[in-house]
């Protein structure tokens, strides 16, 4: 038996079957959110479950009523990393080469390069302008990700730990943030005017 505070400010006795009973719900909206954003390749439920009720076991092991937090806070975390163990396959052949591609590499059947869409005279209309570029990411930055894109564009003057300090995270979930945000951009930008897909 364990002390578990719960979101209502109770204290309460419970083992791991009682917390499991419990806590279900949750586990099984974590899975469903994940899962959603996969069209064709879902995680299989039973697969998924598995990973998170390992996760849950281990929050119930590691949880420490002393430190004032209740137990829905710290399992959250919990099934986070759960969720990444359950999904990592679906995304890891994506992410083979951190979605880097080269410039004179060709894409497609007609053996366009990347670098031939730039433009090597400063005037020329026909290419991505610096305004055109800025304008995408800004209609795609949300005003809790402005913060992110300032430290993403310029590391020297705000660096990842001063996002982190504004923002009481630890550097390593403000770095999660800026990686989401760079990734997010580069696939709107990659979609939207060069035509990768």
């Amino acid at each position: 038996m364990k002390t578990i505070l719960l979101s209502t400010g109770e204290a309460k006795e419970m083992n791991f079957e009682e917390v499991k009973k419990q806590f279900e719900p949750m586990l099984f909206k974590h899975m469903k959110v994940a899962n959603d954003k996969f069209v064709f390749n879902k995680v299989e439920e039973e697969d998924f479950m598995q990973e998170l009720q390992i996760e849950l076991w281990r929050a119930y092991e590691q949880y420490e009523p002393s430190a004032g937090n209740c137990f829905t806070t710290y399992l959250h975390y919990k099934l986070q990393k759960g969720v990444r163990n359950a999904t990592f396959s679906r995304y890891s052949l994506k992410n083979r080469n951190n979605g880097l591609v080269s410039m004179n590499a060709t894409r497609g059947d007609d053996d366009l390069k990347l670098e031939d869409m730039f433009a090597s005279d400063e005037n020329t209309s026909d290419h991505i302008t610096y305004n055109e570029l800025t304008a995408i990411i800004r209609r795609n930055v949300s005003e809790a990700e402005e913060d992110a894109l300032i430290s993403l564009l310029n590391k020297d003057e705000f660096s990842v730990n001063d996002y982190a300090a504004k923002h009481n995270i630890t550097r390593q979930a403000a770095n999660q943030r800026i990686v989401k945000l760079r990734n997010k951009l580069r696939s709107i930008i990659a979609q939207e005017y060069l035509e990768i897909v």
